[in-house]
């Protein structure tokens, strides 16, 4: 009895399974984007919650948060999101009109971002790239409106970019 012959046939038989998972594992699943309600891409997943956004400008990435669309009850609508806001930005003169700073974060290579609401719809504030720095803030922008103040704040970077997410990407999204 030639035993040999049997185990070469299963050793073959094994090395072609192996190359077959490599060939399927090596396949990138599919992108999880968020759409918006023309149907363009917005963004690409990071979370329920986060997704990256590309700047249609300046091609700047940067992460941004949606939330879900609650109904008149309270309830969720499934499936749709809008963007959050809820963010400040800081600025050096007294009535937010220049010299932007946002907090940076603490998200290894993420640039640093807030949204803010403001009469044209939710704006996404990107950050610089590089380290913080301590600044004489005369006013900061919230969601509902500008307000003077006189600090210095730590842990600040100048302002990069702004996105209106509202009218570049408008609600309501959903992931596809």
């Amino acid at each position: 009895m030639n035993h040999g012959s049997g185990i070469a046939i299963v050793r073959a038989a094994v090395m072609a399974a192996s190359f077959a998972c490599a060939c399927a594992a090596a396949q990138p699943a599919p992108t999880v984007v968020l759409v918006d309600s023309t149907g363009k891409v917005a963004a690409r997943a990071l979370t329920e919650t986060h997704v990256l956004v590309i700047d249609p400008v300046s091609r700047v990435v940067a992460p941004a948060a949606i939330g879900p669309i609650r109904g008149d009850d309270g309830r969720t609508a499934s499936g749709l999101a809008t963007w959050q806001s809820g963010g400040s930005v800081l600025y050096t003169s007294s009535d937010c009109s220049t010299g932007a700073y946002i907090y940076s974060n603490s998200n290894a290579g993420y640039r640093a971002a807030t949204q803010v609401e403001t009469p044209g719809g939710i704006v996404l504030v990107v950050g610089a790239y590089g380290f913080t720095s301590t600044v004489a803030v005369r006013s900061i922008l919230y969601d509902n409106g500008c307000t003077s103040v006189s600090i210095r704040q730590n842990g600040l970077v100048p302002v990069d970019a702004t996105v209106n997410l509202t009218t570049a990407y408008p609600p309501p999204l959903s992931f596809k």
